[in-house]
């Protein structure tokens, strides 16, 4: 190959955000997963025992203490209402909630299905401006979340089967 076309042929550019399978020496959970399968075995234990059971101790959410309703109220109404096949009551309820529980499950499928038998994980590559500015749509999102927790007032409706 001639010199003058290896100098003009340009280099890839690197990816603005992407994915990429990383190969893991160990197969212990990253904190993300660790705390997914914590809330997700949690939630699946509580859940059920709450509705069915009268000796589970009462759990009082922020709005019970501050008046002042989360960004994340009604989110447990919302994936009880997703797991029972009431996908619209669910969105109604929190849409943040929805989409947390469905990165959740990610999560926990991620590490079950790719970390242990294989040790791989998804990862996303992207330079750090691109990072915070994903976070920054992450903020921004738990507060447009938060302002429609509050203007629903779904947070007050009881779930009914």
């Amino acid at each position: 190959m001639n010199t003058a076309t290896q100098t003009l042929t340009p280099e890839a550019a690197p990816p603005v955000l992407g994915l990429r399978l990383a190969h893991l020496k160990s197969r212990f959970p990253s904190p993300w997963e660790l705390y997914s399968l914590l809330v997700l075995v949690g939630a699946a234990v509580f859940i059920p025992a709450s509705y069915l059971t009268t000796w589970m101790p009462e759990v009082h959410s922020p709005l019970r203490y501050s008046g002042l309703a989360c960004p994340l109220c009604g989110g447990t109404r919302a994936v009880t209402a997703l797991c029972t096949g009431q996908f619209a009551l669910a969105f109604k309820y929190n849409p943040l909630a929805v989409g947390v529980f469905v990165v959740f499950l990610w999560a926990m499928f991620s590490w079950f299905f790719m970390v242990l038998p294989f040790k791989r994980r998804v990862e996303i590559v992207a330079p750090r401006k691109v990072i915070a500015l994903l976070w920054t749509l992450v903020g921004l999102l738990f507060l447009l979340n938060w302002v429609y927790v509050l203007w629903a007032g779904m947070y007050e409706v009881p779930l009914k089967f």
